[in-house]
C-alpha cells in the first residue's frame, strides 16, 4: 500500500508541476521552472521461434525529476521496476553441527515493485570538475551504452552478460582535461543500490580514461577492483577497452572488449568482446548489427551456473516516429558454443521517454 500511494504521489506531481508553474513559479520557497520531470519506459514482445513461445515484460520504467538549484548545483530522485528485496544472510550446519553463514544477493519478490535507483546531489565546480554523491550513476559502460544507443533493444556487454548494475552508493568524480582528455574515478560501496554496506565496510574503486582525438573518434579504458564483503573470497576485478568511430553523421561503429577476473567474487574468470554498428537509411529510421563473442574458464563453467561460451547475434530496424518513441523490430539469437539447442528470438522494442 505504501508503494501505490508513493507511486500515485510522484504521478501527481509530474502531471501538476507544470500547472502549478503557471500560477507562481515560486510555492514554499520552491521554483517549479527549475524541476525537470524524468520518464522513461522500456518494453518488450518476443516471439521464441524454436519453442514457439510469446514473451512481454518491461525491462526499465523510470519515473522521477531533477531540480536545478543554480547553475553549479542540482540533484535528482529516480525510482525503477524490479525485484527488491535481497535473500541475505543464510545459515546453514554440518552433520556435525558447525554452523556458515552465507551471504546470498539474488533478488526475490515481485518484477515489478518500485525501488530507489538513483538520488543524488551533483556539484559541478567549474568547467572542468564535477562531483557527485549519493545513489549515482556508475559510469562503467556508460561510455558504450550511449555509443550503442540501442539501450531499450539490448544491455550492452557488462550489463548483458555480468549483470554489473547502473547504479551504486557512493561518490563519483569527473575532471575534463581538454577536449581530447577526461577522467572519472568513483569509490562506492560496491552492493548496488538496494543493498546496504556489507559488514566489513569493503567497497568497490573504479576510474576511467576517455580519450577522444577527434569528434568522430571516441576510446575509453575502464578499471574497477570489488572487495568482497566475505574475507576468505576473492577480489573482483575488471578491465575494459572501448573504440567509436563516426564516419558521418549517418553510420557509426564500436568495438569493446572486457575481461572480469573473480566475476562475483567467485573463482571464476571471464572475456569476451562485442562490435556493433548502425547506419541511418532515413531521417527517423536506423538499420543495426551487433555481434558478441563470450568466454568463461572453462573448468569454472561445470560447477557454476552461467551462460557459458558461446556468441549472440542482433540486428533489425529502430524507428523514432515523434520526439520521445522509439520502435524497434530486431532479431536476437544466442548460440551455445556446445551442442546445446540455440534461443532465437524475433522481437518488438519500444521505448518512450520525457
Amino acid at each position: 500500500m505504501k508503494n501505490r500511494q508513493y507511486i500515485t504521489l510522484m504521478f501527481f506531481l509530474v502531471a501538476g508541476s507544470g500547472l502549478i508553474a503557471q500560477d507562481t513559479t515560486k510555492a514554499y520557497n520552491f521554483d517549479f521552472n527549475k524541476l525537470k520531470p524524468i520518464v522513461q519506459v522500456f518494453g518488450t514482445a518476443s516471439y521464441n521461434i524454436f519453442e514457439n513461445k510469446y514473451e512481454y515484460g518491461f525491462g526499465r520504467a523510470h519515473l522521477g525529476f531533477q531540480y536545478q538549484f543554480n547553475k553549479k548545483w542540482n540533484a535528482k530522485i529516480i525510482i525503477d521496476r524490479g525485484r527488491t528485496t535481497s535473500v541475505g544472510e543464510i545459515t546453514v550446519s554440518d552433520s556435525l553441527g558447525n554452523q556458515l553463514n552465507v551471504k546470498n544477493s539474488s533478488k526475490e519478490g515481485s518484477y515489478y515493485t518500485f525501488w530507489l535507483k538513483f538520488a543524488s546531489l551533483q556539484w559541478k565546480v567549474n568547467d572542468k570538475l564535477t562531483l557527485e554523491g549519493g545513489a549515482i550513476l556508475q559510469n562503467h559502460y556508460i561510455t558504450m551504452e550511449r555509443f550503442w544507443g540501442l539501450r531499450y533493444v539490448a544491455q550492452t556487454f557488462q550489463d548483458l552478460y555480468w549483470h554489473t548494475p547502473s547504479s551504486d552508493l557512493g561518490f563519483i568524480a569527473y575532471y575534463k582535461l581538454n577536449k581530447t582528455f577526461a577522467f572519472d574515478a568513483a569509490i562506492t560501496n560496491g552492493e548496488g543500490p538496494r543493498v546496504k554496506q556489507d559488514a566489513f565496510g569493503k567497497i568497490k574503486m573504479a576510474g576511467g580514461l576517455d580519450i577522444n582525438p577527434t569528434e568522430k573518434i571516441q576510446t575509453r579504458i575502464f578499471y574497477h577492483n570489488r572487495q568482497s564483503g566475505i574475507d576468505s573470497t576473492a577480489t573482483e576485478q575488471m578491465l575494459s577497452f572501448f573504440i567509436g568511430v563516426k564516419p558521418s553523421a549517418k553510420f557509426r561503429v564500436g568495438a569493446e572488449f572486457n575481461y572480469m577476473d573473480n566475476v562475483e567474487n567467485k573463482d571464476l574468470n571471464s572475456l569476451g568482446y562485442s562490435v556493433y554498428s548502425a547506419f541511418k537509411i532515413h531521417e527517423k529510421t536506423e538499420v543495426f548489427a551487433r555481434f558478441d563473442r563470450l568466454l568463461y574458464e572453462e573448468p569454472a563453467i561445470e560447477n557454476l551456473s552461467v551462460l557459458g561460451n558461446g556468441n549472440t547475434i542482433m540486428g533489425g530496424l529502430s524507428i523514432v516516429p515523434v520526439k520521445g518513441v522509439k520502435l524497434s523490430l530486431n532479431y536476437q539469437g544466442w548460440l551455445h558454443d556446445d551442442d546445446v539447442k540455440p534461443q532465437n528470438r524475433i522481437m518488438l522494442s519500444m521505448e518512450y521517454k520525457i
